[in-house]
């Protein structure tokens, strides 16, 4: 039973549907964790649960409650009404869901503006066609859609599509032709630029190209279209200019739908443009300054939803991206789409990988470089939603007791092109475990999605936040006065607390202070760019993210020999990554504070050693290394040999961490040694029955994500969990 304003309604669940596509995608959201993992097969009806739709003996009355229901249920339309048109049945096939266009239904239910990228040959257009399919026949009435393309005789086409589908409908659902009183039939307007219904006057018109920007300005403006469908956005003339122009109107005709509680929104399709052109450079814009979905929307409610989409004061679009490997295409089929591009790979890269070309000549690391690190990019094992809007993407699980992982934060205020970023390494292997990039949290929610994350899930984390700018300082200060103090990264300077004047000498007392975070001084930054190069050219294995690959393939080498981002490009995930290998590299003593051993690391070498095999030719220029032909280690492994008691590093090591716990147990079971350990720890001993604490709700004074306290560990052992 759910309840609908005033009116509550019981929603049934279409588990015998014939459309497989829809309950696999529902078993996939049930084993994914989504709580409303069937809701793509809702149904109002029961009576519709075994009935054919296309039965040409079907009653009158069936007839009626399916009506009914595709007017109610736009899902219940797409599931068991549409045929997609096919060669090889003169019937259509049914829709097939995937879960790019189930994201897309979704947001589409909600009215969200939407900018989707999927592959070519995916189905993204008929899935946007099928959903107006709905909208032109149950949806509306007395409305317009709007079909632009890049070339008008493409949006000519998807017009087409949308008639060939609706021509597969059972005919008691056409609607295609209505007659007046008299007994003569409605005439309505159809030809191959436009489309009207003769019962709800419901119209799709297509749009021309624009030869300059002239005819661009002028394209759309004034035209109070709720509905425009825009496909292939990055590879439209003057798009920028059109969009400016028909905006207004088209917010206007939007409110007039909200208000009378029918469809609206604007969608955009498209492969990746080319950043080469001024429609290619709009797109991206317009992509990269959007809210990415999440999976974790299903579970929310439609206020939530919006609550997340309004928290951007960038843009009000939402972002879908979906991958081959994630629509569940096989490597046999990438194959075959590479064979029908005659292997055509910046095509490729573009239309099926949905990559933007935005490495250039002056990228400091090699194509060669880039290409490894490309290739060894995962997609994450799982996401975190945090207060209950951002998520967290992690890519490897981690032994955070024995090893505490490592946090670095990339801090912008939220108004500008910069994101906020946050990157966490494994402090055993270096790896990328985890990863958060958004270009419009503000510094306060940055602060509480820090100490979320801490507090919940990585309580031994260590977290390093560049501090430049002001915004960084104000997340430090925000997170000082919480128990998380003791996982900020800090740097011990002598800092000038008293200047005296003593004839014409100038006497300076400094004093040794705590410095939370870290500044992005010359010298830093040098230091910063010498791991990058580092991690570049022998842990490309280590890198994972997607983001971070993408934002070093637009580095840009200046004049002046300064490495950053390009004027299209940005590098907040790359400096978020940087400031967290800082520590690993930089934090020399005080890693011993959190528990952290800094040891040897494997680089690349091992890898391609295990992966590349040499030829004949290769193999004379390179030499492998035999312990059995070298006297040296051999006698050296003689001796260990015959060493009595004699074990492995790791055995000691495990021995020699058995006997401190040993010796901390004692320590902590007299009176004296506990008082001690507390004065050196600041901290107190408990038990475990009261290890846990609450946070006053104070703590963030002003933040909308208070309301409820959070619980951290507290004790000895705190800091090891």
């Amino acid at each position: 039973m759910v309840q609908y304003g005033t009116v509550q309604q019981t929603v049934y669940y279409h588990t015998s549907t014939t459309n497989k596509s829809f309950l696999a995608m529902a078993n996939y959201l049930r084993d994914v964790g989504i709580e409303r993992y069937n809701w793509m097969l809702v149904l109002f009806d029961p009576d519709l649960a075994r009935i054919d739709p296309f039965d040409p003996n079907l009653p009158q009355v069936m007839k009626m409650k399916v009506l009914r229901e595709c007017i109610i249920n736009p899902i219940y339309f797409i599931r068991e009404i549409v045929r997609i048109p096919d060669t090889g049945d003169v019937r259509g096939v049914s829709f097939e869901l995937s879960r790019g266009n189930m994201a897309l239904l979704f947001c589409l239910i909600l009215n969200l503006n939407i900018y989707l990228e999927m592959p070519r040959q995916t189905g993204k257009t008929i899935s946007a066609l099928a959903w107006y399919l709905w909208v032109f026949n149950f949806g509306t009435s007395n409305s317009e859609m709007s079909f632009l393309n890049k070339k008008l005789d493409e949006s000519k086409l998807n017009l087409q599509r949308l008639r060939d589908m609706r021509a597969l409908l059972p005919s008691y659902l056409r609607m295609d032709t209505a007659y007046n009183p008299d007994g003569t039939k409605v005439k309505v307007r159809n030809n191959v630029e436009t489309i009207m219904h003769p019962v709800n006057a419901n119209k799709i018109r297509t749009v021309a190209s624009a030869a300059n920007a002239v005819m661009a300005a002028s394209l759309l403006r004034g035209r109070t279209t709720p509905i425009i469908y825009c496909d292939e956005y990055g590879f439209i003339k003057y798009n920028k200019i059109i969009y400016i122009n028909m905006v207004p109107a088209f917010n206007t005709a939007s409110i007039n739908a909200k208000n009378n509680h029918k469809p609206y929104g604007m969608l955009i399709t498209s492969t990746p443009g080319m950043l080469t052109t001024d429609e290619g450079l709009e797109a991206y814009d317009l992509m990269t300054s959007a809210t990415p979905f999440s999976e974790k929307w299903y579970d929310l409610t439609k206020e939530q939803v919006y609550e997340i989409i309004g928290s951007n004061t960038k843009s009000n679009f939402t972002y879908i991206r979906y991958t081959y490997q994630q629509l569940g295409k096989s490597e046999q089929w990438f194959k075959d789409v590479c064979i029908e591009m005659r292997l055509d790979w910046a095509g490729i890269r573009r239309e099926i990988l949905l990559e933007w070309s935005v490495a250039n000549d002056a990228c400091p690391f090699s194509k060669e470089d880039l290409d490894i690190i490309k290739g060894l990019i995962r997609q994450p094992i799982r996401t975190i939603f945090l207060l209950n809007k951002f998520e967290i993407k992690i890519y490897m699980e981690m032994d955070m007791r024995r090893n505490p992982p490592i946090m670095g934060v990339d801090v912008s205020g939220g108004y500008q092109r910069d994101s906020s970023a946050i990157t966490v390494i494994d402090s055993a292997t270096t790896c990328v475990a985890a990863e958060f990039n958004c270009n419009y949290i503000s510094p306060n929610e940055l602060a509480a999605l820090i100490f979320e994350m801490v507090t919940k899930f990585m309580p031994n984390c260590v977290v390093n936040i560049e501090r430049n700018g002001g915004f960084g300082a104000s997340v430090i200060s925000r997170l000082l006065p919480t128990v998380i103090k003791r996982n900020l990264f800090f740097s011990i300077k002598d800092k000038i607390v008293e200047e005296r004047i003593s004839g014409a000498q100038i006497h300076r007392r400094t004093q040794k202070t705590k410095i939370y975070g870290s500044d992005s001084t010359k010298t830093e930054r040098d230091n910063l760019m010498e791991i990058l190069r580092d991690r570049v050219s022998y842990h490309k294995d280590k890198i994972f993210s997607e983001t971070i690959y993408n934002e070093l393939c637009g580095m840009e080498q200046k004049k002046n020999g300064k490495i950053e981002h390009s004027n299209n490009t940005h590098d907040d995930q790359i400096f978020s990554w940087l400031w967290a290998l800082y520590v690993y590299y930089y934090g020399g003593v005080l890693l011993n504070d959190w528990g952290i051993t800094v040891r040897t690391l494997r680089t690349d070498a091992d890898m391609e050693e295990a992966v590349y095999s040499l030829t004949d030719e290769e193999k004379n220029i390179s030499e492998q290394i035999d312990v059995e032909d070298n006297p040296m280690v051999d006698e050296q492994l003689k001796i260990l040999d015959s060493a009595p008691g004699k074990k492995l590093y790791e055995e000691w090591m495990k021995e020699e961490q058995q006997k401190d716990q040993e010796c901390l147990d004692k320590l902590l079971a007299t009176k004296l040694g506990r008082e001690a350990y507390e004065r050196k720890y600041n901290t107190r001993i408990q038990d475990a029955q009261s290890s846990i604490t609450t946070l006053p709700q104070d703590v963030f004074t002003g933040d909308p994500y208070d309301e409820q306290p959070y619980q951290v560990l507290q004790g000895n052992m705190a800091r090891y969990w």
